[in-house]
């Protein structure tokens, strides 16, 4: 049996089970019998030739078999939203909702601006705005939960389409009269001879700097560690510590916030991408299409003022980068 041929009630009732983790769960929330959702369930996996799922005393869990249905159901599902939009007249980019999700970094200033600038070319457009950790976003995305997600990637991932990348290096953002401000480029060991303000551990940033300073054998001073960039930059402000961040995050604030971006000499710091990721396969509505692209031509024309930025790279295969 093709794939293009499966029927929507079983595999609907499947991607039930699937998200709720047992047939009790997807009965109580479709509010349709146990034993119907068990048969549909047991119909799909007949029509298909190979058991979706592992029966476990206590639930249901997906094989290898039942992975691949999921993610073809979840995409099947958006498309299918797609194509009625479009067939009643309502996909025009000037009435959607366009469904994003980005870290932490980006939604402090970086997306408000964007969303609104989008706005006023296309004002019927509306968002919504979901803000967690790099692998979070990611997993929305792949799951249909999101449209784009904005987010940094240090490691590859199925299901993901890379529509645009670039190298994302970190700096060590200061004020004006630390002693790091007045170097052009700082190496790891003169970063860390200053307390710090860091990311918590799901952070790339974090990440890539226990990393580093692990191979580099230095032991830092972290005065702080958290998931909030407000608080992380609210406490630079009575304190006297080296925070350290992308570009993007704080480009907007460094005239306001008195403090100026030096890039890090480290390899192990420039291993990360800032990219724009969608569901790998998935039929774009125009609205997210057109802010995608607006994302892309905006963070592109941004490079240009950036300090030590490598060349810029381009995307556009699924399995690419994520974190």
């Amino acid at each position: 049996m093709k794939l293009t041929s499966i029927h929507a009630v079983p595999l609907a009732y499947f991607l039930e089970v699937a998200e709720r983790g047992s047939l009790s769960a997807a009965s109580a929330s479709l509010h349709v019998a146990v034993s119907a959702i068990s048969r549909q369930v047991a119909r799909l996996e007949a029509e298909l030739g190979a058991p979706l799922f592992e029966r476990e005393p206590r639930g249901m869990r997906l094989t290898e078999a039942g992975l691949v249905v999921q993610q073809y159901g979840r995409r099947a599902f958006l498309d299918a939203q797609t194509l009625q939009a479009d067939l009643q007249g309502l996909l025009s980019v000037a009435h959607s909702t366009v469904r994003l999700v980005c870290t932490d970094g980006f939604a402090r200033d970086y997306m408000p601006y964007a969303m609104a600038l989008f706005q006023r070319r296309y004002p019927g457009v509306s968002f919504s705005l979901e803000v967690c950790a790099p692998a979070a976003a990611t997993r929305m995305v792949r799951e249909g939960l999101a449209d784009l997600a904005l987010t940094f990637a240090i490691a590859a991932q199925e299901g993901i389409e890379v529509v645009y990348s670039e190298a994302a290096p970190v700096y060590a953002y200061v004020a004006r009269k630390h002693p790091l401000a007045a170097l052009k480029r700082a190496s790891l060991k003169e970063v860390v001879a200053y307390p710090l303000a860091l990311p918590s551990e799901t952070n790339t940033i974090r990440q890539l700097f226990d990393l580093a300073c692990g191979l580099e054998g230095l032991r830092p001073r972290i005065l702080l560690s958290s998931n909030s960039l407000s608080a992380l930059v609210g406490y630079q402000a009575y304190a006297d510590a080296v925070y350290l961040t992308g570009s993007l995050a704080v480009r907007n604030n460094l005239r306001a916030e008195r403090r100026v971006l030096v890039p890090i000499a480290s390899r192990a710091m420039q291993q990360r991408a800032l990219q724009i990721q969608t569901m790998a396969g998935r039929h774009l509505p125009p609205a997210v299409r057109a802010f995608a692209e607006w994302l892309e031509e905006d963070i592109a024309g941004r490079r240009r003022a950036v300090p030590g930025l490598p060349a810029r790279r381009r995307a556009g295969v699924s399995g690419a980068a994520s974190a």
